[in-house]
């Protein structure tokens, strides 16, 4: 069982809906990029693809960070995209300039004093799901191609 509410599951975020995600942050050469229970990498690899900055991936399941870490290196994106196999409840987020996230409500409610604790001008964007109790400086809605369904994507700006 993990802090916070038990195991969370594995649902990718389609690619499409993805790139809305980086699109909204704009994440910048200089900048660092966390996505908290990254999955497969996708997050990762796309930021660190089409974005250039440094991209962190924080996911505890052996088999996706494999998955994540061969895509990494068959990518040639070692220099600025890795994983770390960890919890994303006790991950440093200090130096994070974004941080992405397709997580439960539970779960961000447990995590927000510490994305509350960011660095100023720091970005959170949520997929489908908000952050209990705050307000976000834009929605998009938007639907994915693969999907076929809306997907909410939510900005957060720390001031």
């Amino acid at each position: 069982m993990r802090k916070g509410g038990g195991r969370i599951p594995f649902v990718p975020s389609p690619i499409d809906i993805v790139r809305k995600m980086l699109s909204l942050a704009d994440p910048r050469p200089d900048e660092l990029l966390i996505d908290l229970g990254s999955g497969d990498g996708r997050i990762i690899v796309a930021a660190a693809e089409d974005y250039r900055c440094r991209a962190i991936g924080v996911e505890l399941d052996k088999e996706l960070y494999e998955r994540s870490m061969n895509i990494i290196h068959g990518r040639l994106l070692s220099d600025r995209a890795r994983i770390i196999r960890g919890n994303l409840y006790e991950f440093n987020l200090s130096g994070a300039d974004v941080i992405t996230l397709y997580l439960l409500p539970e779960t961000l409610k447990t995590l927000k004093p510490r994305l509350l604790s960011l660095k100023r001008g720091s970005r959170i964007v949520c997929h489908d799901f908000p952050i209990p109790g705050l307000e976000p400086s834009e929605i998009i809605t938007t639907r994915s191609f693969f999907t076929g369904r809306p997907h909410k994507i939510y900005l957060y700006e720390i001031s």
